[in-house]
């Protein structure tokens, strides 16, 4: 009985919040008379926004668990998406040639990365936005600084549709599966994080497991690529660091998702905190206008993500403070 109980106690944990998420928005939008929310023709479009984000997530969050912050990830997908997507496209729509750049280029350069920060003997972050800055400025001298556009290449932009979106979801979410509990360098990995100096005097060879880290978020970030690439138009970056707010508005799933994965692990805490996410920010774009939806979302996830931190960090206290409620409810009774 008490290992039934603990089964349903994780698979209530996982699905609270994502749960909670959809049955708000429902009642806020069928309030406001948008009636397509819960809809089939609503899931088929949120399956995008969710499979886009987790992939992205879990690039980030694989370095992330690893104590590495990584700010080239957007770059490197940008890079990916331009030279993919032209080049496919010069091939007759050629999709797996489309899919093996995807997958090679993002390993490639974010190999890059890990190759500059192992032998720059920079810290993380100086190595990861100096990279960012650096493959920015090669994206507007590719094609012309075009960009790529796929909007209207139906061979090409099956990825961003429903049921093909699933194929690169899924591997994405093998490969940081395998990472997190199969692959040795994974588990040296949060060893490294945790305490450094010990994994190192233990054996580990650090710069060895920086690089294999590295192929593998390649590998995911060639994944997202593949969805990335087909959702819209995407221009070179003019800007400095304009990948990075990009990249890293799919953060708070990471955050999200280590907590819910104390009932069902990270690989699925960061897929439920990406459902829940894309579930409230859909419905707030779509009760509010557009831009205000937006903005409106971006409060409540920092406020969300506040509320998250606050009773992750304080959860033995506010058990605490309950038990002693209702022993004082049961005093009174008694």
């Amino acid at each position: 009985m008490k290992k039934e109980l603990e089964i349903i106690k994780r698979i209530a944990g996982t699905l609270a919040l994502p749960a909670a998420m959809y049955v708000i928005m429902l009642l806020l939008c069928h309030a406001n008379g948008k009636t397509y929310f819960g809809t089939w023709n609503m899931w088929k479009t949120l399956f995008v926004d969710i499979t886009i984000s987790v992939s992205c997530a879990m690039g980030i969050g694989l370095q992330f668990k690893s104590g590495r912050f990584d700010f080239s990830g957007g770059s490197v997908m940008l890079i990916a998406a331009i030279i993919a997507g032209n080049m496919a496209k010069s091939h007759g729509n050629n999709l797996p040639l489309f899919m093996l750049l995807c997958l090679g280029l993002c390993v490639i350069l974010s190999v890059g990365v890990a190759l500059v920060y192992v032998y720059g003997r920079l810290p993380i972050m100086i190595a990861t936005i100096g990279m960012a800055l650096f493959y920015e400025a090669i994206t507007p001298q590719l094609f012309g600084g075009n960009g790529i556009n796929l909007t209207a290449n139906m061979t090409l932009r099956q990825f961003s549709s429903y049921p093909l979106v699933f194929l690169p979801f899924a591997g994405a979410v093998a490969v940081y599966a395998a990472y997190s509990y199969l692959a040795k360098s994974g588990k040296q990995g949060v060893l490294l994080a945790n305490n450094q100096q010990a994994a190192v005097n233990i054996g580990i060879n650090e710069k060895k497991n920086v690089i294999v880290s590295y192929v593998y978020s390649g590998l995911i970030f060639g994944f997202a690529t593949m969805i990335y690439t087909s959702t819209g138009i995407h221009t070179a970056s003019f800007s400095s660091l304009s990948t990075v707010g990009e990249l890293f508005s799919n953060i708070l799933p990471v955050f999200v998702g280590l907590y819910i994965g104390a009932f069902c692990g990270d690989t699925i805490g960061i897929i439920m905190g990406s459902t829940s996410i894309c579930l409230m920010t859909y419905g707030l774009e779509a009760v509010l206008e557009a831009e205000m939806g937006a903005a409106v979302s971006t409060a409540m996830m920092g406020i969300f993500v506040l509320l998250v931190n606050l009773v992750a960090g304080q959860s033995h206290n506010i058990k605490k403070v309950f038990q002693r409620m209702f022993a004082v409810h049961g005093r009174e009774h008694a």
